[in-house]
């Protein structure tokens, strides 16, 4: 599912602070500044200040040291454990099928002593919606349910991260419960 792809991609760059992919740069700040009440993100002698999404480089280390020591049953994931810069602490190289898995079962693990406690439920929160979206079995109670949670899902991630990082990919997700309703489960 690519779009569960995209919106991991882009809040895990954003949340390791990669150059050249995260949403939070100079011109998502201004943004911030002309569009949203959040002060303590605004410049400061020129420089802007460390955001609460993104991770301090001991935490970075950290995160990425436990994903390359991953180990998973054969044919379940890629190793992930090669898609892992040190250096630049970054993760690279992920397939689809590797995001899929790391969004929906290791996210809430990775990021719980990590990350604020609003971040992190806010993302666990998504974490279990793609995995209710994507379940093989589905009932239509459970997708009217997660049809009526997502958007306040997408309000919390849109309170704690910058606007920029919303592009249109980041509210189709919006659409998949009521897709997963006519057309049944996702063919993986």
């Amino acid at each position: 599912m690519h779009i569960e792809k995209n919106f991991f991609e882009n809040v895990f760059n954003t949340v390791l602070d990669v150059d050249g992919k995260t949403k939070d740069n100079p011109k998502s700040r201004e943004d911030l500044k002309e569009f949203c009440r959040r002060p303590e993100l605004h410049v400061v002698d020129g420089k802007y200040p460390k955001a609460i999404y993104t991770l301090k480089e001991e935490s970075k280390k950290l995160l990425c040291e436990w994903v390359k020591n991953l180990k998973f049953p054969d044919g379940y994931v890629s190793n992930m454990g090669r898609c892992v810069d040190m250096k630049k602490h970054k993760l690279f190289g992920m397939k689809s099928h590797d995001c899929h898995v790391f969004m929906q079962r290791l996210v809430p693990i990775a990021f719980r002593e990590l990350l604020p406690k609003k971040m992190w439920e806010a993302l666990t929160e998504m974490s279990l919606f793609f995995r209710d979206v994507t379940a093989t079995v589905i009932c239509e109670e459970d997708m009217v349910r997660l049809q009526q949670e997502i958007p306040e899902i997408l309000c919390k991630l849109e309170r704690v991260f910058p606007p920029s990082l919303f592009d249109s990919m980041e509210h189709l997700p919006v659409h998949l419960a009521y897709e997963a309703m006519l057309v049944g489960p996702v063919q993986y």
